[in-house]
C-alpha cells in the first residue's frame, strides 16, 4: 500500500534538480539539450555503477529519472 502512495508522488524535473540544466543548458537549442541530457544520464549511470556513497543513490536516479523525461518532451517538439 505504502508503494502507491510513493509511485503517485510527483517527480522533480531537470529544472528543479540541475541549476546548469536551469541557467544555462535551457537556453540552448533542442539538440544540445538532449546532448546535455544524454550526457548526464550516463554519468549518473557510471557513478551508480561505482562505489558512490548510498546518500547520493536517490539523488542520481532522480536526475537520471527527470533527464530521460527531458529528452522525451523534448523529442516530441
Amino acid at each position: 500500500m505504502f508503494n502507491f502512495f510513493r509511485n503517485n508522488t510527483p517527480k522533480a524535473s531537470l529544472l528543479q534538480l540541475d541549476h546548469l540544466y536551469m541557467n544555462a543548458i535551457s537556453k540552448l537549442s533542442v539538440n544540445e539539450k538532449i546532448a546535455y541530457c544524454q550526457r548526464l544520464i550516463e554519468s549518473s549511470e557510471y557513478q551508480l555503477a561505482q562505489s558512490c556513497p548510498k546518500k547520493d543513490v536517490p539523488h542520481l536516479k532522480s536526475l537520471i529519472a527527470a533527464a530521460d523525461e527531458e529528452i522525451h518532451k523534448l523529442q516530441s517538439r
